[in-house]
């Protein structure tokens, strides 16, 4: 069976070059600036993400979750414990974060460790959420087989009927439901250069700050 080549598909870059005097102390400081003008610019959802995980039995798995709030202490996104990605934070807390904004020429890769957040902290996003997206968190078992597509729309459906019935904007928020945030120990920042110079810096975590590296490309 012959191959797709894809060879031709080639794109060159010509954002301005990063200079290592350019780049601050601090890794979250680039961050929020980087963020910012993705947000800007890009016409898909900016603070989309692809995490990466590993099981015990060693297999990474990645896909793409949705970043809904960094500080100086990590990067926030929320789940269902019980689904596979839940799995194998349980098994391995050791996991990365990786953001591209094709429009920027910029990709931000991020490594570090994941804990979850207090129960407090999920209940104030899942109350923020439609009650819709409320009710699908509640009642999905995340990433388990779904013998039945109509059957749960349906259940969805009535239990949006009830809740509306009962005068009620919210449901309870499952205990299997709720926010991880991971704690970076390292970053690595990566721009598009002309004839595939890019730039890239990174930075690792030394105890009382950032050691920043030039790598090549």
């Amino acid at each position: 069976m012959s191959a797709d080549k894809l060879f031709h598909l080639r794109k060159d870059y010509d954002a301005t070059p990063l200079l290592r005097e350019d780049m601050p102390d601090d890794p979250f400081l680039l961050f929020k600036g980087w963020f910012k003008e993705a947000a800007e610019k890009e016409n898909i959802e900016a603070n989309a993400m692809t995490l990466a995980t590993v099981g015990y039995d060693m297999v990474p798995s990645a896909r793409v979750v949705l970043l809904k709030q960094f500080s100086n202490d990590g990067f926030v996104f929320f789940t269902n414990y019980n689904s596979k990605k839940g799995r194998q934070i349980e098994e391995n807390p050791n996991v990365s974060l990786l953001f591209f904004w094709s429009i920027s020429l910029r990709q931000i890769r991020i490594e570090g460790t994941v804990k979850k957040i207090t129960a407090e902290e999920s209940d104030e996003y899942f109350y923020s959420r439609p009650l819709e997206s409320q009710i699908t968190a509640a009642l999905s078992s995340q990433s388990s087989p779904l013998p039945d597509m109509e059957e749960f729309e349906q259940k969805i459906m009535s239990t949006l009927f009830q809740t509306m019935e009962n005068a009620s904007d919210a449901v309870l928020r499952p205990e299997h439901w709720g926010g991880y945030i991971v704690e970076p120990h390292s970053f690595e920042f990566w721009q598009g250069g002309s004839n595939r110079f890019h730039d890239r810096f990174k930075y690792i975590a030394t105890g009382g700050g950032w050691d920043i590296q030039r790598l090549y490309p």
